[in-house]
């Protein structure tokens, strides 16, 4: 019996102590690409592997109302901080009187396959009220993966969207929703910047790795369940500042990685 068993025993060490897979890429963007050196608007494609951007804002006209999607750069907008990538980030801005937003809509070059990973760099501020009569409405900023990319307006942020992450006015730590009751992260907000990774497991199954960019503390969460419609392809992703108020949101290394073959 023991001359049987001690083999399997090493067989098995051998199995555990294999090198991770080398993980090469998909997709890339940033906010530094010269496709955006006149800015963003619909249309514009910089990177590779992703498609065109489609941009919604929603303001009050003829008020104190703004909302926007722009290029920020460290010397006009010193809070992006770490996830700057050559001094530059993609920034949403959403304040006023009303309830206002700003939505910029994205396709993948290709639905996202189990084993692909989806990481990007975020970073916001407080929610901090600009306007004493402003909306009363709790503001949000954050991303969502979705099936499709429904487009037309600021209220298709979520429309088929699988999963959500972002900060929530009113919450202490970052918040998720997908098909998990459990929404709270445990992780708590903070303005030092985040660095995130999706890791797609399965058709609704999915990992997430957080790192705080100030302390260098990650959190990873193992499967967890998508939401939506089973089975549905992550096919675009949104990013959006919802009521925001002061605080821009910004974000920034857009990318989709796969196991090299």
């Amino acid at each position: 019996m023991r001359r049987s068993f001690l083999p399997a025993v090493f067989a098995l060490a051998v199995v555990l102590t294999l090198p991770a897979k080398e993980q090469v890429p998909v997709a890339e963007d940033d906010a530094s690409k010269p496709a955006y050196g006149g800015g963003i608007s619909d249309g514009k494609n910089g990177g590779t592997g992703f498609g065109p951007w489609m941009i919604k804002v929603q303001a009050l006209a003829g008020q104190e109302s703004h909302a926007g999607i722009f290029i920020a750069d460290t010397d006009t907008n010193a809070d992006l901080g770490v996830v700057g990538i050559n001094r530059k980030a993609f920034g949403l801005f959403a304040n006023g009187v009303g309830f206002e937003a700003a939505t910029g809509y994205r396709p993948f070059g290709r639905p996202l396959a189990a084993g692909m990973a989806f990481s990007f760099t975020m970073k916001h501020g407080e929610f901090v009220k600009k306007f004493d009569n402003d909306d009363p409405a709790p503001g949000s900023t954050g991303i969502t993966l979705r099936t499709g990319n429904a487009n037309a307006s600021t209220d298709d942020y979520n429309r088929g969207a699988r999963w959500e992450f972002g900060a929530y006015e009113g919450q202490g730590n970052y918040q998720i929703y997908d098909g998990e009751a459990k929404q709270d992260t445990g992780i708590p907000t903070s303005d030092g910047g985040l660095s995130v990774t999706f890791i797609l497991t399965g058709p609704d199954t999915y990992d997430l790795e957080v790192t705080k960019l100030d302390g260098k503390k990650t959190t990873k969460l193992k499967g967890r369940k998508l939401g939506g419609a089973a089975g549905g392809k992550l096919e675009s992703f949104c990013i959006f500042n919802r009521d925001g108020e002061k605080a821009d949101v910004f974000f920034n290394g857009f990318q989709v990685t796969k196991e090299a073959e």
